[in-house]
């Protein structure tokens, strides 16, 4: 059973402006060489980086990455909150 299960995928460029999901071309990869791959794109500019398995399991996030989930996240609780306040105005 190989031990390459590992997929580096990345977001080029500002994580603000940019969203479009690059795997790299290595993948799949050991888990050894997607952490080190990983860590060196997160220090190299700050960009969305993170190692899953074709599951969805994640073994990496970079800071930016963390930071674009929780923004994510938030996000979609604000919806969530004012959606019901915006059906009821239409309700009345």
């Amino acid at each position: 059973m190989s031990k390459k299960i590992w997929n580096l995928k990345y977001v080029v460029g500002n994580p603000a402006i940019f969203s479009h999901v690059t795997a790299c071309a290595d993948n799949p990869m050991s888990r050894a060489e997607a952490l080190a791959s990983a860590e060196t794109v997160a220090n190299n500019g700050g960009w969305r980086v993170w190692v899953e398995r074709d599951t969805g399991e994640r073994i990496f996030e970079s800071a930016a990455e963390k930071e674009h989930q929780a923004a994510q996240s938030a996000s979609i609780s604000a919806k969530r909150v004012t959606a019901p306040a915006a059906n009821k105005m239409f309700m009345d």
